[in-house]
């Protein structure tokens, strides 16, 4: 997984992605997803999904903070898609996602 911006700084916002045995693409977010990184990180989840896929699953246990561009992000992310799941969210985005109601649009798997 590459930071974005190539340095090391602990914080940054990464991305990786590959397939589970179905085909259907595994997003992984790690770090910190806000304004200053959310354009980036949405521009790959915008590749992913214009290639036609009908699912995603975006992982996020490694993520240990996510802003309302994050939020926006995901939320576009979904529309484009016949079905999106959550993967273990860290604690602190879980509470992102219970204080928002996130969860209703964005179901999360444990």
């Amino acid at each position: 997984m590459a930071e974005l911006d190539g340095s090391d700084a602990p914080g940054l916002g990464s991305i990786a992605v590959a397939q589970d045995p179905s085909g259907t693409p595994v997003v992984t977010l790690c770090g910190e997803i806000d304004i200053s990184n959310a354009h980036e990180i949405g521009a790959e989840l915008e590749r992913i999904v214009g290639t036609g896929t009908r699912r995603l699953v975006v992982d996020m246990s490694a993520l240990e903070f996510m802003d309302s561009s994050g939020i926006a992000m995901l939320l576009h992310a979904a529309a484009r898609v016949d079905s999106i799941a959550v993967r273990k969210p860290s604690p602190v985005v879980r509470r992102i996602f219970e204080a928002t109601g996130l969860e209703a649009t964005l179901p999360i798997e444990d």
